[in-house]
């Protein structure tokens, strides 16, 4: 069944492949990423309802794929018993970064995720890491906040400090390991790391098993029209907050998109 999904995919000139059973990857011209096995629910008891169960879950697996362009492009999954081709559109349509744009334009939100995702599945040196981007007006931002540390980025101009260049992120790998959060501003210039926020997060309502990153950074977004990205340092697991509420969950490994928990 691999075989045959890897050559559907070479044929459609598709994306990617997702297999979601065990298989032996090996070198092709179409990227193959693994996901999990599909554990099938009361909804796949008709035809009709494990086709919707197949593409929801390839939709999950492949959320991020949608943020790197908007051509019509196709993904085929892999499933024990059969093939599903989605195209990418349908999952932008569930994907939608315009929510967030009186915080952050949709070209530095879609890159602010890529690197929190490369952070909560690479890690650094071996190590899980843990960390936040505040995303919006820098100024209202640093009013709110205070150093822990000397700010690595203070001076550098916009050009090195840009997450919208890939050649900047390395330096922001670098600093996530060090305590407190990044200050990104409209433009996607990070202007501070190691920023500690100074905000009462008490009336803030979250999932049982998130901790005070993840408090203080919903509750900076109830203050100010601002965006917070947080990585997980336990299992990496990315989560856009606005308003105070959980926007998008995001897995580290296949960046699948899920309902806040």
């Amino acid at each position: 069944m691999f075989d045959a999904g890897l050559r559907l995919a070479v044929t459609l000139g598709a994306r990617a492949v997702v297999t979601f059973v065990d298989a032996e990857i090996r070198d092709s011209s179409v990227p193959v990423l693994r996901a999990g096995e599909l554990g099938l629910g009361a909804g796949a008891s008709t035809l009709e309802g494990l086709h919707d169960l197949l593409i929801e879950r390839l939709g999950r697996a492949v959320g991020t794929l949608a943020l790197g362009s908007d051509q019509t492009e196709e993904v085929v999954g892999v499933f024990t018993d059969g093939l599903v081709v989605l195209t990418l559109d349908r999952v932008r349509s569930r994907f939608d970064l315009a929510q967030f744009d009186p915080a952050a334009p949709r070209g530095v939100m879609a890159a602010a995720l890529r690197l929190a995702l490369e952070i909560g599945r690479e890690g650094r040196e071996g190590k899980p890491i843990g960390t936040a981007f505040i995303i919006g007006d820098g100024d209202a931002i640093l009013g709110l906040s205070h150093q822990l540390i000397l700010n690595p980025y203070l001076g550098h101009p916009p050009e090195v400090t840009t997450i919208l260049a890939r050649e900047n992120w390395e330096s922001v790998k670098e600093f996530a390991q060090i305590d407190g959060m990044f200050v990104i501003d409209r433009s996607g210039a990070v202007i501070a790391a190691g920023r500690y926020l100074d905000v009462d997060s008490k009336f803030v309502s979250l999932p049982s098993g998130l901790g005070g990153r993840h408090r203080a950074a919903a509750a900076i977004t109830t203050l100010l029209p601002v965006v917070a990205v947080i990585i997980s340092e336990s299992g990496g697991t990315v989560r856009v907050f606005l308003d105070g509420v959980c926007r998008i969950e995001l897995r580290p490994d296949l960046g699948a998109v899920r309902g806040c928990a």
